[in-house]
């Protein structure tokens, strides 16, 4: 089990690598990330720490704030994603991001004319 999820972690980090400027996340993908690997891989907290210390690395990492739920709520009401997918989506679109990497979403899928959804697993 722990396999699969390193082969996509390996993908993903292929992905920044070499990139002029870290990509950036919210705390919530961070939230998220602790959830799986934590319930469903069942990793010890001291290997989720491990982990997320390498994303910290790799990733700037910023906090959800008020206006992110806002955001949140008019995506939420546009497009009927889970509301925790729409605090991801929302902080990328404040952030003038043009692509958002999900596996949990739908490829291709663009949102407001400006943040197309990309499955880097595909």
């Amino acid at each position: 089990m722990h396999h699969s999820f390193f082969k996509s972690a390996d993908k993903a980090e292929a992905l920044v690598a070499g990139k002029k400027s870290k990509p950036v996340i919210s705390i919530q993908v961070i939230n998220e990330v602790t959830l799986v690997i934590s319930r469903k891989m069942g990793l010890s907290w001291s290997e989720i720490a491990s982990i997320l210390e390498d994303v910290e690395v790799l990733c700037e990492v910023v906090p959800l704030t008020l206006e992110v739920h806002k955001e949140a709520r008019r995506v939420a009401a546009n497009y009927g994603f889970r509301f925790f997918d729409c605090c991801i989506i929302a902080f990328a679109l404040l952030n003038d991001c043009e692509v958002l990497y999900s596996e949990d979403m739908h490829h291709g899928q663009v949102i407001f004319d400006q943040l197309t959804v990309i499955n880097p697993f595909l």
